[in-house]
């Protein structure tokens, strides 16, 4: 990085002699500004920001110790040097008092002179900007520990191994939003009737995810008001919050409108459904240990005794089906837009004709096409919390299989974009990476390297050379083999026949697709199809 440098004089000519005595960016400094006076200097100081100044002692108005004085006070991490003609006692006391690095008369300024105490500036920032750096990084880091601090502290009071220090855990939360003995207590404990069936569907860092992404929701909906902890085998204990001032019957109004929109929203964008279990309202954190006890015995109770036509209509049932799945991975393994879009479209067909299933059909479908969605980020290394995110934020129940189909066509659109980028943005430069982008957006139709050229605004002999020297091979070679890397994807997930897939990936001769698509694979598209075909 070059520290940026503004000269502040009177004189034109010394401004153009401090301009050229060094090559600025040899030594990390680049001028970014010029000021004739101090007023303009303060101006120039605003626009700028700059690292260092430059100052002449002797200027019309406020001179040169003045304006020191004032960007000291208004900039304290600016660095300056006194510039002067006069080796004069006064100047050179108030510059350095109000902080100037050095003194430097203009009669006796060389390179040398001026490289010595550049380098002097230089070091000083570079040790202000790594300790701002790391007290940055420490408070970035602190905030992020603070909620998990803080489910820790909740998760020990519960499980009684807080008892011991009990003061400790109190003087905790006594500067927290929630949990002071000055409030009022509610503890819910939320669990997830179809945990183990998801926790053997799930690895173990697909279960992570979900577990922290159910716990992050949590924290959303009760905001302020309160604290959500995982515990174990799909049960959360969530810790609510209230003032004095309020009455019981407005707590538990409260209390009852945070599980409303937590059901609904697990019910949503996790496919769950949840079962709820809370204390009485108590005064003291000290309390709450006792009261978990409580309910784990009443949430067992619970458990042990649902009628089997609750358990049966909590069975749940798949949208997704296998075979859509794996088409749904192949696709996206491809970059594949429009068949993610096909893919969608069959589903949230297939939930609206299943009316009799409303509205939790199209809630569970919408959990199941999120869960994938996750799933396919994760399998390429793609932050995937923003999907969560993204749906958390989106519009209300989707009403209807269109409404389905609109959010999650658009969210798997985004997805195949990212998964793109990540295929080629680190392989290629930009115009090979957005060629092959294309190639993947519109194998069906038929794309050419003069469309592409002209898209991306180069001259097709100049992306020719770049394709062949990046990818290895020309632009239709390539166009060519995603053709044929699709169709073998489809013929090993998609039910349909060899001649309706040669269509389906844009070749118009089927004795050509036989013939490309064994020398690629090495055997007939038939032969291939007995052997792993649905």
């Amino acid at each position: 990085m070059l520290l940026k440098v503004i000269a502040v004089d009177d004189e034109l000519l010394v401004r153009n002699h401090l301009r050229s005595l060094i090559d600025w960016e040899q030594f990390g400094f680049t001028l970014c500004g010029e000021a004739g006076d101090g007023a303009e200097a303060l101006e120039l100081v605003r626009d700028t920001a700059p690292h260092l100044a430059i100052v002449d002692m002797n200027m019309p108005g406020m001179d040169g110790v003045e304006l020191i004085r004032q960007l000291s006070e208004r900039c304290p991490e600016l660095r300056m040097i006194a510039l002067s003609s006069y080796d004069s006692y006064e100047y050179v006391r108030g510059s350095l008092h109000f902080g100037a690095v050095d003194y430097l008369l203009k009669h006796r300024l060389s390179p040398e002179t001026l490289v010595q105490v550049l380098s002097k500036v230089k070091e000083k920032v570079r040790v202000e900007l790594k300790q701002q750096t790391d007290r940055e990084r420490e408070r970035l880091k602190w905030e992020a520990a603070v909620p998990a601090v803080n489910q820790s502290y909740l998760k020990e009071l519960l499980i009684g191994a807080g008892a011991a220090d009990e003061s400790k855990y109190v003087e905790h939360f006594r500067d927290l939003p929630y949990g002071r003995d000055s409030q009022r207590h509610v503890l819910l404990l939320m669990k997830l009737m179809n945990f183990e069936e998801l926790h053997m569907r799930m690895n173990e860092q697909e279960l992570t995810l979900f577990i922290r992404s159910v716990t992050d929701m949590t924290l959303q909906i009760i905001a302020d008001a309160g604290c959500a902890v995982y515990l174990e085998r799909g049960t959360f204990g969530v810790l609510l919050s209230m003032e004095h001032g309020r009455s019981e019957n407005e707590i538990q109004q409260q209390v009852e409108g945070k599980k409303a929109r937590l059901k609904k929203s697990l019910e949503l964008y996790f496919n769950c459904s949840v079962l709820f279990v809370q204390t009485g309202i108590f005064r003291t954190l000290a309390a709450i240990s006792a009261q978990y006890v409580r309910l784990q015995g009443k949430l067992d109770e619970l458990q042990g005794h649902s009628p089997k036509a609750e358990r049966a209509e909590r069975a749940v049932v798949s949208y997704v089906t296998i075979s859509q799945e794996k088409e749904l991975l192949a696709a996206a393994e491809a970059c594949d837009a429009e068949e993610l879009s096909r893919i969608v479209r069959d589903v949230a067909q297939a939930c609206d004709a299943d009316r009799a299933a409303y509205p939790r059909g199209i809630a569970r479908a919408g959990a199941e096409l999120m869960h994938l969605a996750v799933k396919i980020a994760q399998k390429a290394g793609i932050e995937s919390e923003w999907i969560v995110r993204e749906l958390s934020g989106g519009p209300a129940d989707p009403k209807d299989g269109a409404e389905l189909e609109s959010t999650y066509q658009a969210l798997f659109a985004k997805l195949a974009e990212a998964l793109s980028a990540v295929q080629t943005s680190a392989r290629y430069s930009r115009y090979v990476a957005q060629a092959i982008r294309r190639i993947q957006q519109n194998y069906r139709q038929g794309i050419t390297l003069e469309e592409t050229a002209e898209q991306l605004g180069i001259t097709p002999s100049y992306l020719s050379r770049l394709f062949k020297e990046e990818h290895g091979t020309t632009f239709t070679e390539c166009l060519t083999a995603y053709r044929i890397d699709r169709s073998a994807q489809l013929i090993r997930t998609r039910a349909c026949s060899v001649k309706e897939i040669y269509h389906l990936v844009g070749f118009n001769s089927y004795s050509y697709f036989i013939k490309v698509f064994k020398e690629h694979i090495g055997e007939t598209p038939h032969v291939y199809a007995g052997k792993y075909g649905k």
